[in-house]
């Protein structure tokens, strides 16, 4: 048991109300008391045997007190009842001392107050009327006992001012007590909450900090001790800041992570989260949140600090995209795969098809096109969307499409075949998914088209002499919805220049805020770039779409344009194709100018030549003409003007400084790249281009005319482009 003598050096005083500090302040009292008694025994006038009684009384004082504050209260744990014995006993020595003193010093009697005092605080308001009465007895009987008897009004007096302090002092003991009592509960209480609270934050795998309002350390719990290497004991106490500056020396950005608090500074209710960079003791990334916390009145009481170690679900997160982004590329270009390989070379008529297949959570979305070659000529034009995403869409839309070819041999009725297609796709899918498909039959010497629609958007056919848009109405139920369902026949004639376009939902539809695009800006985008050619409207339409979507494109984007070819061209053939801008499409455009220049039989010499020209010029719009934000398209037109060849090469990048690139000096042969512009340059006839912040075109124009390639072994003015140094 701990002992209740004077606290030593650093030892803190008992609380007050407590039994410990009750038995100090009477141990104070009591000496104060023997000691001022003996100066005023000093001054007295006492015979020899009153002097004698005086110092045996003064001494046995001493001795009770010693043992009783020194000796039995810190060795006995009932401590009441041992001070009852020692309490009569010196109230016995001060009666003594009362019986000596009286007379010779003026009010002896105030010698019992002590006593008085001492009873009301170590006992409670009874103990101390009860000494106080006694007190006050034994003042009366040692006034008798004395012959000086007192005038019973200082007698009665006396005796009140005994019965006072008996009674105050106890009843200042039992307040203090009982509010040492109540905080001890709270101590006891608030100690178990904080054992239970500091069991559940060290349970956790968040690191908690807690400082309060002054932004001293109250709570480090032990995932903070983990995560920053730090000692809880030796900064509970201390001001965040020590702390802080630690753990900012463990990041990659100190200066940052110190920044972010100085926010506090002005707003102290504040709240805000950050992600930091944790370099030492490992790499880590943590998700910080720093908030206010009040009490049930709203006062502001201190802040938490909660560090989430978000390492493995950024790792997670990251592999997650790749994993993704390689299924999407692998969905996409199966879906490609599904799409027809080249487009085909039809009289009077210029063909033009583009796909843009989404991004995002909803990936490849099962649209798809394709070309039927059927007899006499004519050709099947095809375009739908299957419902649901990803590879089941695509594996949904190889089934439509491959159905639709094997039906399309047997029966040229764009009606009936619909409904043989209907029936199987009803057979082979389940309920909840469906296909809507528009399909068409072109007579491209009669420019007439007849075709039926099941459950897809209306195509648009824009009229050259009067410049105006309509739709082609006729339709009818999504394929596998009824297995019963009958279409349509429609008819179209077209007129030379006419174009007609067929699309899929994910133009029209193509959201922005949660508004689509919609029919009516759609159909005024046809009405603006009709007038032009097949590839300026498709890439009219892909930008104004990819300048409406806010997001990512959320759907497939699927687009055939069919013009017919105006009188004045006939005799010039024109073909165009848009494509995604992307290094890997380089080769597809290489193809398509080939096939071109194999069509309008150029000289293998000139295509050569040509197909090295056309890739650095793809070459430079796929590494430099990328918009910087959204998705880039490059479209080529490849054209015969009498002997010569003319390709167009257009992307819609930020533009370069035309001037600024010299052309005509031979590149550094150690330089990894620069040889574009001085190739065309060398191997073309004629090379223009147009470059503005809105895109870049170059035009490289080559005469591929056999007599120029039969004249030239013997024509003597004639020499290859000098090779680059």
């Amino acid at each position: 048991m701990k002992r209740l003598g004077r606290p030593r050096s650093g030892e803190a005083l008992p609380p007050a109300g407590s039994w410990r500090w009750a038995v100090r302040l009477v141990e104070g009292a009591s000496w104060a008391t023997l000691v001022l008694t003996a100066v005023l025994f000093q001054f007295g006038s006492f015979t020899s045997s009153q002097y004698g009684a005086g110092l045996a009384a003064l001494a046995a004082l001493a001795v009770l007190l010693f043992v009783l504050f020194r000796v039995a209260l810190p060795l006995v744990p009932l401590h009441r009842w041992v001070a009852w014995p020692a309490i009569l006993v010196g109230l016995a020595i001060g009666v003594l001392l009362y019986g000596v003193l009286r007379g010779e010093v003026p009010s002896a009697e105030l010698i019992f107050v002590p006593l008085i005092f001492g009873a009301g605080l170590l006992g409670g308001v009874v103990q101390g009327l009860a000494v106080g009465g006694l007190s006050a007895v034994a003042y009366g009987v040692a006034g008798v006992i004395g012959e000086i008897d007192p005038r019973p009004e200082e007698a009665v007096l006396t005796a009140g001012v005994f019965l006072l302090v008996g009674a105050l002092s106890g009843l200042v003991a039992r307040e203090l007590r009982s509010h040492y009592r109540g905080e001890k509960q709270e101590h006891i209480l608030a100690s178990a909450v904080r054992h239970r609270l500091m069991a559940v934050l060290d349970a956790v795998d968040e690191a908690v900090l807690f400082r309060d309002r002054e932004g001293t350390i109250r709570i480090v719990n032990r995932r903070a001790a983990e995560l920053f290497e730090v000692d809880p004991g030796v900064h509970q106490g201390h001001p965040i800041v020590t702390l802080l500056r630690d753990i900012a020396r463990k990041t990659e950005d100190p200066e940052g992570f110190m920044e972010a608090f100085q926010q506090l500074l002005d707003d102290p209710e504040a709240d805000f989260r950050v992600e930091i960079e944790q370099i030492i003791p490992e790499r880590r990334r943590l998700r910080l949140y720093s908030g206010p916390t009040f009490d049930e009145e709203g006062v502001l009481v201190g802040r938490i600090d909660v560090f989430t170690d978000i390492s493995e679900s950024v790792q997670r997160e990251e592999q997650v995209k790749r994993l993704y982004e390689q299924a999407r590329r692998t969905a996409e270009r199966y879906q490609r795969s599904l799409l027809p390989e080249r487009i085909p070379d039809l009289p009077r008529v210029s063909l033009i098809a583009h796909y843009v297949a989404a991004a995002g959570p909803r990936a490849v979305c099962g649209d798809f096109y394709d070309f039927i070659s059927l007899p006499n000529g004519r050709v099947g034009l095809v375009i739908g969307d299957v419902c649901g995403i990803g590879p089941t869409a695509a594996n949904d839309a190889a089934l439509t499409r491959y159905t639709l070819r094997a039906l399309a041999a047997e029966s040229l009725d764009p009606a009936d075949l619909l409904v043989e297609l209907n029936e199987q796709i009803s057979a082979q899918l389940p309920s909840e998914r469906f296909v809507r498909l528009f399909f068409g039959v072109l007579d491209p010497e009669r420019a007439k088209l007849d075709y039926a629609n099941a459950g897809h958007v209306p195509p648009v056919v824009y009229r050259s002499h009067d410049k105006s848009v309509s739709w082609l109405e006729e339709g009818g139920i999504a394929l596998g919805i009824e297995d019963d369902a009958v279409y349509k026949i429609g008819q179209l004639d077209l007129a030379a220049g006419d174009m007609l376009v067929l699309y899929t939902d994910g133009v029209t539809e193509a959201p922005r805020h949660g508004r689509p695009l919609g029919q009516g800006r759609f159909r005024d985008l046809v009405e603006s770039y009709g007038m032009g050619t097949p590839g300026e409207l498709i890439q009219a339409l892909g930008r104004s779409v990819d300048a409406w979507v806010s997001d990512e494109l959320r759907d497939d984007l699927a687009l055939l344009v069919c013009q017919i070819v105006p009188d004045a061209l006939l005799g010039e053939p024109v073909r165009e194709l848009v494509l995604p801008n992307e290094p890997e499409r380089i080769a597809e455009i290489r193809r398509f100018v080939s096939d071109f220049l194999t069509d309008v039989r150029a000289p293998v010499e000139a295509s050569a030549e040509v197909l090295i020209a056309v890739g650095e010029a793809a070459g430079n719009a796929t590494r430099h003409g990328r918009r910087p934000a959204g998705r880039s398209e490059v479209r080529v037109r490849c054209a015969l003007d009498k002997d010569s060849v003319l390709v167009t090469i257009a992307d819609d990048g930020p533009g370069f400084d035309v001037e600024a690139t010299p052309s005509d000096v031979p590149p550094d042969p150690l330089a990894s790249g620069g040889r574009g512009l001085y190739l065309m340059e060398a191997l073309m006839d004629e090379v223009h281009i147009d470059s503005s912040p809105e895109g870049t075109l170059v035009l490289l124009v080559r005469d591929v005319s056999t007599s120029r390639w039969q004249a030239r072994p013997s024509d003597s003015a004639w020499s290859p482009p000098p090779p680059p140094e």
